[in-house]
């Protein structure tokens, strides 16, 4: 695995709709991969890779943005009032080092803290040490500016433990980078698009609008999910780091294509590969739009294990990133217009 490619993902500060930072990596990195590069209006970047033959159209896609905050009001004390960009864990809200990206690029460092009011619930603010509004003005500071964790992605003692800032969904858009490399030099039958989405953390926005421009046959959607208490490790868990990428079995938005779930299963078990079987009460992925456009898509999500998300740090696994890496790689290479039909055949001989 490349893991420069990966520490500059996780680096990269990009808010919904505010994704530069992100697309310009993946670019740079994949555009000697692809045959071609497309994007849509909302600012997803698509990645063309035609196989031996015209056979079905496959769309693997990852949201870009991750939970952050924009820049709402400023005091007239110097403090930078805060608006939620997507779900940010309430405690992530408090004495966190953040930074804040001004339109011309530049970044200024500040501390976010709230404050809790009866009425209004947490206000979230940022103090860069300034006294006065005519302080921050001076930064270049305006309303509408993007504020995100300034967590340095690194490798902890612990075997394959790495720990940085929007894993979710950072690991996915690496994930997709590292198969179109592999790609490169594998025979299949397939057109890949691998698709880098915008928005999803705000509504599942640039799925939708992404798979509008692909029309895929099929979808595939790689995301990220954490366990609500890191202390439990027993069945009710099917999201721990190291033992597997996950296949989800439901969520809030889909119920994804029970023939998709095999095809995911019956690779990872080829590859002798680990997988946990997981389902979600609540939330969605990108899979929660891109299934229903034109006359609907066969979709399956398999996810990354990480502990703790949609806050300044997330711990992964690299063998976890590697695994499905080669589980894609494997899927790919072996699917088909045959494997197609069977993911829509709901009636026998339709």
């Amino acid at each position: 695995m490349n893991k420069e490619f990966l520490k500059n993902l996780s680096n990269a500060d990009a808010i919904a709709s505010n994704e530069g930072e992100v697309r310009n990596i993946m670019h740079r990195e994949l555009k000697d991969f692809s045959d071609e590069v497309l994007t849509d209006n909302l600012g997803s970047i698509i990645f063309k890779k035609t196989g031996q033959a015209d056979g079905p159209k496959i769309m693997i896609c990852a949201h870009m943005d991750e939970v952050g905050f924009m820049v709402r009001s400023i005091t007239k004390q110097g403090q930078i009032m805060l608006m939620e960009v997507g779900g940010v864990k309430q405690l992530s809200k408090f004495m966190q080092k953040v930074r804040i990206t001004t339109k011309e690029g530049k970044k200024i460092s500040g501390i976010l803290n709230a404050t809790y009011e009866n009425d209004k619930g947490i206000n979230s603010y940022v103090d860069i040490g300034a006294e006065t509004e005519e302080e921050v003005n001076r930064l270049g500071i305006e309303i509408g500016d993007m504020v995100t964790f300034t967590t340095e992605f690194e490798e902890f003692e612990v075997k394959d433990t790495i720990v940085g800032k929007a894993f979710d969904d950072r690991l996915g858009c690496f994930v997709i980078g590292e198969v179109l490399k592999r790609l490169k030099n594998e025979k299949h039958p397939n057109i890949v698009y691998g698709a880098c989405t915008s928005s999803e953390e705000v509504g599942i926005r640039g799925a939708k609008t992404a798979a509008y421009k692909i029309n895929p046959d099929v979808v595939f959607v790689i995301d990220v999910a954490c366990f609500s208490n890191e202390f439990v490790r027993d069945h009710r868990n099917k999201r721990q780091i190291s033992k597997g990428m996950m296949l989800t079995h439901f969520d809030r938005t889909l119920v994804p294509n029970r023939n998709l779930i095999e095809l995911v299963k019956d690779s990872a078990k080829k590859l002798n590969k680990p997988i946990q079987l997981d389902m979600f009460s609540t939330g969605g992925t990108d899979g929660g739009e891109a299934h229903k456009v034109f006359e609907g898509k066969p979709t399956v999500v398999t996810c990354l294990p990480v502990r703790y998300g949609h806050c300044g740090y997330s711990i992964g696994n690299n063998k976890d990133i590697q695994d499905m890496i080669d589980i894609y790689v494997e899927i790919i290479k072996n699917f088909d217009i045959e494997k197609y039909k069977q993911s829509i055949g709901f009636l026998e001989g339709v």
